[in-house]
């Protein structure tokens, strides 16, 4: 255990030394906003075993879908940024891994333009004592113009502490934007995250946390605060 702490913890800093070594003097100074951002989901296993039924097959038991609802906005809960819906499906192959599909339809109000996006995901995970240690890669597309970064790949660390006989667990993160675009590949973004998760039982779940992101490599760099909590309930 004592080796595998200080290794996520060090993945973590080589993240912060990478944006650090990446990010240049940009021509504009960052602009500085906070955000409030606030999510809804739920899961359920929709093939479940029939009354009566001796076996399931394997697919069905592992296999869930999910959908979420999102809100974004300013610190001030008024101005409103982005709504947001999403239906996914996820296949757990064994205890340390899963892969998730997800279909996301963006709503940015009159005055901007409204998206679909999909994502796929490959999560790892493990545990190491009392501490749990996951990976995850998203690749993402938006259907925007070709202008636009469309294409996306994310890289998110993170370790959670598993608190004894408390239902709040903390847990800190590190997630890496890269762009896939025609002018060339690069790193655009860092987010970091402290957080904690509260187990409400039954399935449910209550997750708070202070997230800041930064703009890396783009001409007008946006860092922004972010209040987010997310409410979940898993029916399964």
């Amino acid at each position: 255990m004592s080796t595998q702490r200080p290794l996520v913890l060090q993945v973590i800093l080589l993240l912060a030394l990478l944006e650090a070594r990446a990010q240049e003097s940009p021509p504009l100074v960052p602009r500085q906003t906070a955000e409030f951002w606030f999510s809804s989901s739920v899961t359920v296993k929709p093939f479940s075993k029939k009354s009566g039924q001796v076996y399931e097959r394997k697919f069905f038991k592992r296999f869930r879908a999910s959908g979420e609802l999102g809100y974004r906005g300013n610190e001030n809960l008024t101005d409103s940024k982005l709504l947001y819906a999403v239906l996914g499906f996820r296949y757990r192959f064994n205890k340390h891994l899963r892969v998730m599909l997800e279909n996301r339809y963006n709503m940015r109000g009159p005055t901007n333009r409204n998206s679909f996006r999909q994502d796929v995901q490959v999560d790892l995970t493990t545990e190491v004592g009392r501490f749990g240690l996951g990976y995850r890669f998203t690749g993402q597309h938006e259907y925007e113009d070709v202008v636009e970064y469309r294409d996306i790949l994310r890289n998110r660390v993170d370790m959670a502490y598993n608190t004894r006989k408390f239902p709040v667990d903390p847990y800190v993160a590190a997630e890496s934007f890269t762009a896939m675009h025609y002018t060339g590949n690069m790193l655009i973004g860092m987010r970091y995250t402290l957080g904690a998760q509260w187990n409400l039982g039954n399935g449910r779940s209550l997750d708070a946390g202070l997230r800041h992101d930064r703009e890396i490599n783009l001409y007008d760099p946006l860092y922004r605060w972010i209040i987010a909590v997310s409410f979940d309930m898993d029916l399964d």
